[in-house]
């Protein structure tokens, strides 16, 4: 469970995900756990249609990971 029933992220998950910000791994780790998920669908043609979509996505933040860092928005620090 991420969200608490006020749908406020668990501080353990908020931890989590600052870690990976702060040492600039957060798109690199999605990407992985995208990439793990791909490799579990089978052949079926959605199956197929789906893993399309979770390698290009992969891609995208392979690319993202490569180009770009998480900044926090000024004044928006939960």
């Amino acid at each position: 469970m991420i969200y608490n029933d006020d749908m406020k992220i668990l501080p353990e998950r908020r931890r989590g995900l600052e870690f990976h910000i702060k040492v600039n791994d957060y798109f690199g780790t999605l990407a992985t756990v995208l990439d793990l998920s791909r490799q579990t669908l089978g052949n079926s043609t959605r199956e197929r249609e789906v893993a399309g979509y979770l390698e290009r996505s992969v891609d995208d933040l392979m690319y993202l990971q490569s180009n770009y860092e998480i900044k926090a928005k000024k004044n928006k620090r939960p």
